[in-house]
């Protein structure tokens, strides 16, 4: 058994207590329920009103048990992922509750502005002496739709929803780079360029300010990292450098560090879960962002 999944064992004994709980509230409720119905089915009208009234019982159980499932978010996991990152990173904060600023990413123009924005799970640390922070990101785009009759709909269907990470290093380059699956939504100002990998140029879109500076990025080496990188993520991703940052967007509607209330916390889920936290160094050390290349 690992040193980590030690430190994990009393979790796990916590989350088996609220878990065992929360069965408990919902195996009520679903019971009182199903007298309720079929006390409203006997006294047909008669009865709606004081039916209506006895659902507030199960629906008390049912917030119970809604409690116990957050109580095991704002607890177990946050001491889980407190566990896991302070193992790798240096100089670590983690808040379920908190997320990369929209500003941050509207500022990059690889993506639309959101009109509904939100995320969750936001880390930041450094990781051989390269900072980083990291979030699951949520965009949605407000739409109307007006059918044949005037009747007026809004909807909000999600357009972006997967993980944003942001890493500065020490030195500030003088240029932006943008290397996009599909188009970016802002590329004012910026060349379009092509590689001399076809393999490269028909999976990115490159824009940059100018040749020379997109170039020394985009080494062939660097080209096959990036590559590498892509084949890593589900769904479309997007890097942009400028000054002393890389941003990374990927696309991939999954929701990353979720540990499932109702599952067994075990080296298996562990290594599941590990594997969304390994990917904060893995491109850190895949587009080598510690060599001198990005030192002052």
């Amino acid at each position: 058994m690992s040193e980590l999944f030690k430190k994990i064992e009393p979790l796990e004994k916590k989350r088996k207590e609220l878990f065992s709980q929360y069965a408990k509230n919902i195996k009520i409720a679903v019971v009182l329920a199903i007298i309720i119905i079929a006390l409203f089915i006997l006294l047909l009208e008669s009865g709606f009103f004081f039916v209506l009234f006895l659902l507030i019982i199960p629906i008390f159980f049912v917030m119970k048990a809604v409690g116990l499932s957050n109580k095991f978010k704002d607890t177990i996991k946050d001491e889980l992922v407190h566990i896991v990152l302070e193992d790798k990173f240096d100089d670590v904060y983690y808040d379920r509750h908190q997320s990369i600023p929209q500003s941050v990413i509207d500022q990059t123009g690889l993506v639309k502005r959101p009109d509904r924005y939100s995320g969750e799970d936001y880390i930041k640390g450094t990781y051989k002496g390269v900072s980083f922070e990291v979030s699951d990101v949520n965009l949605k785009e407000r739409q109307e739709h007006v059918d044949s009759k005037g009747n007026r709909t809004v909807t909000y269907p999600t357009y972006f929803k997967g993980r944003w990470y942001v890493y500065k290093f020490p030195k500030n380059f003088k240029g932006t780079l943008k290397v996009c699956e599909t188009y970016p939504n802002e590329a004012k100002g910026l060349e379009k360029l092509e590689t001399e990998s076809i393999v490269f140029n028909k999976k990115f879109k490159v824009y940059a300010s100018d040749k020379k500076y997109a170039f020394y990025h985009l080494t062939p080496i660097m080209m096959e990292k990036l590559l590498d990188l892509e084949k890593m993520h589900r769904g479309s991703i997007y890097f942009y450098y400028t000054g002393n940052e890389l941003h990374i967007g990927v696309n991939d509607s999954q929701d990353y560090m979720e540990i499932p209330f109702r599952k067994t916390i075990d080296e298996k889920a562990m290594k599941a879960f590990e594997g969304d936290v390994d990917l904060i160094p893995a491109i850190i050390n895949e587009l080598k962002l510690t060599s001198d290349k990005f030192k002052e």
